[in-house]
């Protein structure tokens, strides 16, 4: 049997405020998601969302613990290696979009191919453009496109290099309300049909209800639960 797409075990994060005071943000023993599986991870503000995942990406190096991506445990890699598996193995949608604001829908998607271990290839980035409804506006710039336009230019470029993980932090926070269901509509209906697990953090009750599987990061993050008790 595979191992699960995403694996940590024993986690711990903390960091030290202007203060010197030391907090600890995660303190996971274990947390897995399977491959295709879509998860909306829950929990307030501060609570340690955004923080698990770039420990999950490894954009953040735990104090402590194990965290592997299909299998490889990011621990034993160095800073160059890492940045490989992350373009390779994961998509990162940020509620942002990050995207360049000099090149064109098109050229974003290319570029995030450049990153990858595999040449850019241009069919399958008009492809994946096509695919979010957007094969007319290729080569129209961020500022030339809607807000909803570029959260979908931001989810083909998280396909780009066919990962194994997609992983959405707030991926509404910049949608009105009446997009939201579209932008959901959207990750869900793409990690089902190119098989990607989907990580998908959230403070919104609505958008997690849209998913199979709902975890609250207080309910496995022992940090975060102890960062919600008023103070005495």
């Amino acid at each position: 049997m595979p191992p699960p797409v995403i694996q940590l075990e024993q986690v711990r994060k903390s960091f030290t405020m202007p203060g010197g005071e030391r907090v600890d943000v995660l303190d996971i023993d274990f947390l897995a998601v399977e491959a295709g599986e879509q998860v909306a991870l829950e929990g307030h503000s501060g609570s340690g969302k955004s923080t698990l995942l770039n420990v999950i990406s490894g954009i953040t190096r735990p104090d402590s613990g194990r965290v592997a991506i299909d299998g490889i445990d990011l621990g034993r890699l160095d800073e160059a290696r890492r940045d490989r598996v992350r373009a390779d193995k994961l998509g990162l949608v940020f509620q942002t979009f990050n995207l360049l604001p000099g090149f064109t829908a098109l050229e974003n998607v290319l570029v995030a191919m450049a990153f990858g271990s595999g040449r850019p290839d241009r069919r399958r980035a008009i492809g994946l453009l096509e695919a979010v409804d957007l094969g007319h506006r290729l080569h129209h710039r961020p500022a030339e496109l809607s807000t909803g336009q570029q959260q979908r230019v931001a989810v083909a470029r998280a396909l780009a290099n066919r990962p194994r993980v997609l992983l959405a932090d707030e991926p509404t926070a910049s949608i009105d309300a009446a997009h939201q269901a579209q932008v959901i509509d959207l990750l869900c209906g793409t990690s089902r049909e190119h098989g990607v697990a989907l990580v998908v953090v959230t403070h919104s009750a609505e958008v997690a209800g849209a998913f199979p599987r709902r975890l609250r990061l207080e309910d496995f993050n022992r940090a975060a639960a102890v960062l919600r008790r008023p103070a005495p």
